[in-house]
């Protein structure tokens, strides 16, 4: 059943043949010598990727160097406008997707294999084209200049998150070592630069959520099999530190030029939804009298900071997510609540996600001499019309990728019907409560369950039985017995256990 989600949510799957003949042409092209005499030729640069083990999909790849005045930071991502012109099959494609949409067992692209896997992929020792963006930074990580730039690359190694991480925390195997000391001193020095990002971005108010997402283990016949919170790493950290940095300066520039633009904005939290947020937030004894209207991502960033390590930390993080906006595109620079940045834009993933490759067009025809005026003209309507295409792309793409989760997560726990678990109460409705597990599951116990009380809910945290005196409130300890799992609709119903 989870893998038709897709359809349920309208998610288109195949290509046209059409469109997949063109992008099996577009994949054959060779890079010219023509072609490489446009470009900064940086394929003799230490250059390297670093992401998933099993991702085929790499679209950005770093330089990392420090010097005496700081750091030299670049960031090569993938040139997919080279290959998908406006206006043609594949780019009417992608556009309508908008999105690649990922699940546990595959992954639907935006663009056709042939692109995504193939010629834009930044392939350890493949030459590749990239769009570079050049950063210097001070010794204190103060962002100090950037530069945009078509390049042609060659990946020098092709990292793994994992790996990475255990060479930087110095418990890597020899064959690791070996395999990653050509860019050790890179490593080395990005995180040094990634520490200093990330505690700029502490203090500037940067909210930081500790992941509550599940990493889900499929058997050969794709059955759900475990499930795992995903961890993040230093190499996880530091590839997003540097991603956020590249985004800031292409929304920097782009709005120094005044050209028309998909910024990544979001904005302030319901004053509503706050205001449930700080009887929550204050129910769980934490400090909530900040969090009212007019709220700062600093004042947010604290409340999550208490919470973090104590039994409230998955509820507090949900309830945050839930209080905030929703995250979108828009061609004007309104804002990034959640970064507290004034500029903010998605440069750094042009393979899956088409306002990366929107912008890149439009970048491209800043460094192709392009006037603004022109720009204006030809980009005005087609940015506005990106921004609202692809935001309800993400939406899509959210809502399936959600519901395929509750699926694996009802079918992993209906091999443990009748098993006995340890959870957190994560939330009451007049109805009941909702108990999480220490792998992310959460299901439902009806206040019918218990059958010799008669509980009064505040409408808010906590159901109290009127007869004696017992409160179920969010942030309870509890344990339970997995009752039922329905895999179709991915509703997961536990008992009390106690």
């Amino acid at each position: 059943m989870c893998r038709r989600d897709h359809r349920r949510n309208g998610i288109p799957k195949k290509f046209k043949k059409e469109i997949l003949r063109q992008t099996e042409e577009l994949s054959r092209e060779p890079i010219t010598p023509a072609e490489r005499k446009k470009r900064a030729d940086l394929r003799e640069q230490l250059i390297f990727t670093i992401d998933g083990a099993d991702a085929k999909d790499l679209d950005d790849a770093i330089s990392v160097e420090k010097d005496d005045a700081g750091w030299k930071l670049g960031v090569h991502i993938a040139d997919v406008s080279h290959y998908v012109k406006e206006g043609s099959l594949v780019d009417e494609e992608a556009k309508q997707r908008g999105t690649s949409v990922y699940f546990a067992d595959r992954v639907i692209p935006m663009l056709p294999e042939a692109l995504s896997n193939g010629c834009c992929s930044l392939n350890a020792g493949e030459e590749k084209l990239a769009f570079s963006c050049f950063m210097t930074l001070d010794r204190k990580g103060n962002l100090r200049g950037y530069r945009f730039q078509k390049s042609v690359i060659c990946s020098k190694v092709r990292g793994v998150y994992d790996e990475v991480n255990q060479v930087l925390e110095g418990c890597a195997a020899e064959r690791l070592k070996e395999k990653y000391r050509p860019v050790l001193a890179s490593l080395q020095a990005g995180q040094e630069l990634a520490q200093l990002l990330e505690a700029k971005g502490r203090r500037r108010g940067t909210m930081d959520f500790e992941s509550s997402e599940a990493r889900f283990f499929l058997d050969q016949n794709g059955a759900c099999v475990d499930i795992l919170p995903r961890s993040q790493g230093l190499s996880e950290k530091m590839i997003e530190q540097f991603m956020i940095l590249a985004n800031q300066a292409a929304a920097l520039y782009a709005k120094s030029l005044e050209i028309p633009f998909v910024y990544r904005v979001h904005e302030d939290p319901d004053p509503e939804r706050l205001n449930t947020l700080q009887q929550l937030a204050a129910g769980l004894g934490l400090r909530a009298r900040r969090i009212q209207e007019g709220v700062r991502s600093a004042d947010l960033s604290d409340l999550l900071r208490q919470a973090e390590g104590t039994p409230a930390q998955n509820i507090i993080n949900h309830q945050v997510l839930r209080t905030l906006a929703k995250a979108r595109y828009d061609n004007k620079p309104l804002g990034h609540f959640g970064l507290n940045l004034d500029d903010y834009c998605h440069f750094t993933s042009p393979i899956r996600r088409y306002p990366d490759t929107a912008i890149h067009r439009i970048l491209t025809g800043v460094a192709e001499g392009i006037t603004v005026d022109r720009l204006q003209k030809k980009y005005q309507d087609f940015s506005r019309e990106v921004a609202v295409l692809s935001s309800a792309c993400e939406l899509r793409a959210q809502r399936a990728e959600r519901q395929a989760e509750k699926c694996y997560m009802a079918e992993y726990m209906r091999r443990h019907l009748g098993e006995t678990f340890d959870g957190i109460v994560s939330g009451a409705t007049v109805r009941g409560i909702f108990v999480q597990l220490a792998n992310s599951v959460e299901g439902f116990v009806g206040v019918e369950d218990f059958p010799d009380c008669e509980f009064q809910f505040d409408g808010l945290l906590t159901h109290t039985d009127v007869r004696s005196g017992r409160r179920l409130t969010v942030g309870d300890p509890m344990k339970v017995q997995v009752a039922a799992a329905d895999v179709a609709t991915g509703r997961i119903d536990f008992t009390p256990a106690e």
